[in-house]
């Protein structure tokens, strides 16, 4: 804010230089009184209706996939480096597949062995039938208690490879399972986007990696309370980084950040200490809100990079739509200042 003040200073700091006005008591009450207006009123129409972050903490962000679980599986190998742009199905570490090889191996004798009970079974079957035929063909000279017997054991037969048939549908359906659990052992990327640091080697047992999804990064930045009310979806803005002094970068209000950390309450029943509730919530915290853009051709806005950003906010009237120079002005002082913050 206060850079904003600088050609003001400038200029009746060269109004007394030349001589245009003397410097005495009163003119000093003037210029000093016409400055501390001028300041409260761009303080004003900022902290409303043109609101910047002031705290340099705008920060570019994006969404991010957890591959594979945090513990249990050991890395077998990794094939990515550090800060690696990746595309959707690329490999980028695997997990050893002993354990789920041999269960397929073990389920798919298993199933081997059902095949081969329901060929024996069958074969049962066919001598049960051709047995009962002669039997038949005897009508009165054979018992009729060794032909119900015979159609009984067939039955009995058919039922049984009724029953393995369904244990290899089992078999089948833990195959498939044992499968996919093996193809999830390849760790590929579900999408476009960027890893960061490949903290995790061949052979360990716990350990993960993010993947940041690109196509979807987001501006996360803070404005003051009071200007809550006058913040609506849509409104335009504009926001700098430190990656890319001097350039600004124009997006909307996606939406207000509703659920900060000041507002979770603990799920372990109990109440909350006064003391407690009052040190959380004693300073100023504010909000955030979420701006959306679309990265200009040839440039890649690093994720996690800082910098400050402003927002058209709702005025009272359309009159004082001039006011957005306040935030426009500010973003753009920051920018430049940029460069000399890097020496």
């Amino acid at each position: 804010m206060k850079e904003i003040m600088l050609p003001y200073v400038f200029i009746c700091w060269l109004l007394v230089k030349t001589g245009v006005v003397r410097w005495t008591l009163r003119n000093a009450v003037v210029i000093v009184g016409i400055g501390a207006l001028l300041a409260f009123s761009l303080f004003t129409a900022h902290r409303f209706w043109s609101p910047a972050d002031l705290t340099d903490s705008t920060t570019v962000k994006a969404p991010h996939a957890v591959l594979s679980p945090l513990i249990g599986q050991e890395v077998d190998q990794v094939f990515v480096e550090h800060n690696q742009m990746v595309k959707e199905g690329e490999l980028i570490y695997t997990l050893r597949t002993e354990d789920s090889a041999a269960q397929v191996e073990g389920l798919t004798a298993q199933k081997d062995a059902a095949h081969a009970e329901i060929l024996a079974l069958t074969h049962q079957i066919n001598n049960d039938k051709k047995q009962l035929e002669r039997l038949t063909k005897l009508n009165d000279f054979a018992q009729e208690s060794q032909r119900d017997d015979l159609r009984t054991r067939i039955e009995s037969t058919d039922a049984k490879i009724a029953a393995v048939n369904a244990q290899i549908l089992s078999i089948n359906a833990q195959i498939a399972t044992a499968d996919w659990q093996n193809e999830r052992r390849e760790i590929r990327a579900p999408f476009d986007g960027q890893l960061s640091i490949t903290n995790i080697v061949e052979g360990t047992r716990v350990g993960n990696m993010h993947l940041y999804n690109t196509n979807k990064k987001f501006v996360e930045m803070r404005i003051a309370d009071q200007t809550y009310r006058n913040i609506e979806i849509g409104q335009f803005a504009e926001f700098y980084v430190d990656a890319y002094p001097g350039e600004i970068f124009r997006g909307r209000v996606h939406s207000l950040t509703a659920g900060t950390g000041e507002a979770r309450v603990s799920v372990i029943n109990g109440s909350q200490h006064v003391r407690q509730h009052v040190g959380n919530n004693a300073g100023s915290h504010g909000r955030t809100i979420v701006i959306e853009f679309e990265e200009p051709a040839g440039y890649n806005v690093p994720i996690g990079a800082t910098g400050s950003g402003w927002v058209s906010a709702k005025k009272p009237h359309e009159a004082l739509g001039f006011m957005d120079i306040i935030g426009a002005a500010t973003v753009r002082l920051k920018a430049y200042k940029s460069y000399l913050s890097a020496l």
